[in-house]
């Protein structure tokens, strides 16, 4: 593990300065006492000068015999373990997702902050259907896990393609599936919304799971997501990274029309480190209809904005807004619902 490695070196360094970098240099600080020496990025552009007055810098002038934690997505190792080989470096460790999820986990865990989904296995479980969403400009995975007897495959955007590349399509029924340029996975979301009476309703993504299982959950948990990552300096700045000034100015000015009254609570969430991301839900059916509901009040709102900030329209911005607002409906619902975090895995 890890900490375990950490014990036998004085000094490292992590690679990355985004949400997985940012996560893994608190939990470290926090459990270890220790900080990195710097953050090592390949491209100082868009990233962070430094991160709690730790500086974060390209690998030219690091020392080559000190550890390096690799912490970015697991999609992006590969090609960085060959960079750092390349450059010379000797010794890193690469902070795979279960290690990342082990890591975090200890961390919130201590300090009392989000709940870990036990493996207990309880004799009377709900139904579960968990929609694992797809669409035809999909890659094919070479670690891709198949899906278990809850895991549905609908295809989002199918009112938009003629080739049908899943059994569930969110173009029947009551559907936006005409909107899922500017939506991408939420026009699956709408579908199941509209559509499905399971006893949980929940998403996940053909390259991206919730790691959970029916057995697991009983009538004192209503909701489960995967931990939340850290953003620096907040998860508003995050956001802006993808989208626009004018497109958060919208989402600001939907949330002030709409909720006037948990406005500066919603700020407070958007100033803050804590962020939900990939839309990955599994819940309750009342509880994920809830969501719904007021998540595509939001956005249908937002949408008619589109005159003004065509990007909403002519983007997909309205996918980045839905991480946003995802992790907003859930943060700000945590001491109403018993919210239980799992591992998420995702596919290469």
């Amino acid at each position: 593990m890890l900490l375990e490695e950490l014990k036998k070196h004085e000094e490292f360094y992590i690679f990355g300065a985004q949400v997985v970098a940012y996560g893994a240099y608190k939990a470290i600080r926090y459990l270890t006492g220790k900080s990195p020496k710097c953050f090592l990025v390949s491209n100082r552009e868009k990233n962070p000068a430094n991160i709690d007055e730790i500086i974060v810098c390209t690998p030219e002038k690091a020392d080559k015999n000190t550890l390096i934690i690799i912490a970015v997505t697991e999609l992006f190792q590969a090609e960085i373990v060959k960079y750092l080989k390349v450059a010379g470096f000797q010794y890193f460790i690469r902070l795979t997702q279960h290690e990342e999820y082990l890591l975090m986990s200890e961390f919130y865990e201590k300090r009392g902050n989000f709940i870990t989904l036990k493996k207990t296995e309880h004799k009377a479980f709900p139904e579960v259907g968990l929609y694992e969403v797809k669409n035809h400009h999909d890659k094919k995975l070479d670690s891709y896990p198949g899906l278990k007897n809850f895991e549905y495959s609908i295809q989002a955007g199918a009112a938009l393609v003629e080739e049908k590349t899943a059994p569930y399509l969110d173009n029947t029924g009551t559907n936006i599936s005409y909107l899922n340029k500017q939506y991408c996975e939420m026009t699956a979301t709408y579908w199941v919304w509209k559509n499905t009476h399971h006893e949980w309703k929940g998403i996940e993504h053909y390259r991206r799971h919730l790691l959970i299982e029916p057995q697991w959950l009983n009538k004192d948990i209503d909701a489960v997501l995967p931990l939340p990552y850290m953003a620096y300096p907040n998860t508003i700045h995050q956001f802006r990274r993808f989208v626009s000034a004018d497109v958060c100015k919208a989402l600001l000015k939907a949330l002030r029309d709409i909720h006037p009254d948990e406005y500066y609570g919603y700020m407070d969430i958007l100033c803050n480190h804590y962020q939900y991301t990939y839309n990955l839900v599994c819940a309750k059916a009342e509880i994920f209809d809830a969501y719904c509901a007021w998540f595509f009040e939001i956005t249908q709102y937002m949408e008619k904005m589109e005159k003004t900030v065509p990007e909403i329209k002519e983007t997909r911005a309205l996918s980045y807004v839905a991480e946003v607002l995802t992790n907003l409906y859930f943060m700000s619902n945590r001491r109403k619902l018993h919210i239980y975090h799992a591992e998420k895995e995702i596919y290469v």
